[in-house]
């Protein structure tokens, strides 16, 4: 008598399945994603902002010889490593079909970004109203509360190295610096 193997089943989601949006835990990483990405962010640099600004842990400030202020978190990653939960989130914003939550919400970024680098804090205002009539409520408060521990605490030097992109900025800052007498 020939006992046949039962054919084990593959746990997790039927392969080519897709969790609808508007119940994707990263749903609001993929808007921020979608907003940064409009006004110009490349989709890594999206993705590394995104990251920051949706994540859980606390923001660290850090002082770069009095110069730069760099700001910094531990990200949750949904991958083993940083850059393949970034690739992760980078293929999947750019695969997700456009739904009229996700256009709203990217416009909505996209808009305070905008006003908040012009200064117009009575139109960010408003969009912070629109974001949170769409479910942001949680996700701003949570960042809020985040930027608010950093800002009370001193901010010690930055141990670290720059990347090439830090230190190319920071030294034009150095040359602008002026002369102490």
């Amino acid at each position: 008598m020939i006992k046949h193997r039962a054919k084990s089943r593959r746990r997790g989601r039927p392969r080519g399945s897709r969790v609808p949006l508007e119940r994707d835990r990263q749903r609001f990483a993929v808007a921020t994603w979608w907003g940064l990405h409009e006004i110009g962010y490349g989709p890594y640099e999206a993705a590394y902002l995104t990251s920051t600004a949706v994540g859980d842990d606390p923001i660290r400030l850090e002082d770069v010889e009095g110069l730069l202020t760099l700001a910094s978190t531990q990200i949750k990653r949904t991958a083993s490593s940083l850059d393949e939960h970034i690739n992760a989130l980078v293929r999947k914003a750019k695969r997700v079909p456009a739904t009229d939550w996700l256009v709203e919400s990217s416009a909505a970024i996209r808009a305070l970004v905008m006003y908040i680098a012009a200064n117009d804090t009575a139109r960010a205002c408003i969009v912070l109203d629109v974001l949170v009539e769409l479910g942001w409520g949680d996700v701003i408060q949570r960042l809020t509360e985040r930027m608010g521990d950093a800002l009370k605490s001193n901010v010690p030097p930055y141990e670290g190295k720059l990347r090439w992109q830090g230190r190319a900025l920071l030294a034009r800052l150095q040359q602008r610096r002026p002369k102490k007498p």
